[in-house]
């Protein structure tokens, strides 16, 4: 059973977590889900025209700047899901013919990716810093199933597995999470030099996971052989639980030294926690992601939210925040926060 403690809460104070409006001009509302080590936010911005909602736009910003993420051409949307270190921005973009193409935006141009059959839809969902893009189409195939793809180089490679499927992650040595559906439920695999594994449950009927480090850890949620929840860590071939004596977990990241984050809940009751070598510290918050660093970013529970950084063992708060999703290694939160009109992308440090 992992060693059990609680860290300590500090208030903000001057200087911890200041709010910076990077709301796009003329949109009604934004988000901010993701940062890179440079500072870049990718943003999604939404907005009405004579009462009916648009086609949303993505948009990178850095240091005061936006840069919109355009269509394909006779498209008039896009969503971004993913930016890696160089810049480059995947997620999907509208054609003239198809609302859902997976694009991949190099310099603020969006490239179509392809997809595998002549459907024509789906969504590019994360990238590594060497261009890879992994994500999932929607075919004809059985009745329209779901299929995972890796894009390398121009190539698309359909990566296999059972029912409908999806990729949601990729490190730098090319290696391949995501979740197929088997006859029993969710299935999470791991993809590898052409080679499909799942990696089982903790004694449930399905697992999901949440994301891959550099190393080849793995980590998500599994259900386990009483029906509750239970946050996990997967290596070398072997899954590992994270959770709690009672109640229900779940692991949403993980650093490259194995430092995980996620959350619990036990008779209503919803935490965060730190987890690193069977030490797991619990502490009041919503929580997304945790840099390389081992700091933790999230919001507080109860209203108002503020925003929160787990950083050495404390918890420290800051201004108001609606969500926080990411942050990088020096510190830069991103998310949102609520607007008069709408939610407005903020980022924290």
């Amino acid at each position: 059973m992992p060693l059990l403690t609680a860290a300590p809460a500090r208030a903000a104070g001057p200087g911890d977590l200041v709010a910076r409006d990077i709301h796009p001009t003329g949109w009604m509302s934004s988000s901010a889900s993701e940062v890179n080590g440079r500072g870049e936010v990718i943003i999604t911005a939404t907005r009405t025209v004579d009462g009916e909602i648009q086609p949303p736009l993505g948009f990178v910003w850095r240091a005061g700047r936006h840069t919109a993420l355009p269509p394909l051409p006779g498209g008039t949307g896009s969503l971004p899901h993913d930016i890696n270190e160089r810049g480059e921005v995947v997620g999907f973009c509208q054609s003239a013919v198809q609302l859902s193409r997976p694009c991949l935006w190099r310099q603020g141009q969006p490239h179509d990716l392809g997809t595998l059959d002549e459907r024509g839809t789906g969504a590019a969902l994360a990238v590594n810093d060497k261009g890879e893009v992994v994500g999932y189409n929607e075919t004809f195939i059985r009745g329209g199933e779901s299929h995972a793809f890796l894009w390398r180089r121009g190539v698309l490679i359909d990566l296999g597995g059972t029912g409908n499927r999806g990729a949601i992650g990729i490190n730098n040595s090319s290696q391949v999470i995501g979740v197929h559906y088997t006859e029993t439920g969710r299935r999470a695999f791991l993809w590898q030099q052409g080679t499909l594994t799942e990696l089982g449950t903790l004694g449930g009927s399905e697992s999901v996971p949440s994301d891959i480090n550099e190393r080849g850890q793995v980590v998500g949620t599994s259900t386990t052989a009483d029906g509750t929840e239970h946050a996990f860590l997967w290596q070398d071939g072997r899954m590992t639980d994270l959770g709690t004596p009672t109640g229900d977990s779940g692991a949403l990241a993980i650093n490259d030294r194995g430092q995980v984050t996620g959350w619990t809940a036990s008779n209503g009751v919803l935490n965060a926690f730190h987890w690193h070598r069977g030490v797991r510290t619990e502490f009041a918050g919503y929580v997304n992601d945790i840099n390389e660093r081992g700091w933790v970013a999230g919001t507080t529970t109860g209203e108002p939210q503020h925003a929160l950084l787990w950083r050495d063992g404390r918890v420290i708060t800051g201004d108001p925040a609606r969500a926080v999703m990411d942050l990088n290694d020096r510190g830069m939160l991103a998310g949102w926060t609520n607007g008069p009109d709408g939610d407005r992308a903020t980022i924290w440090r």
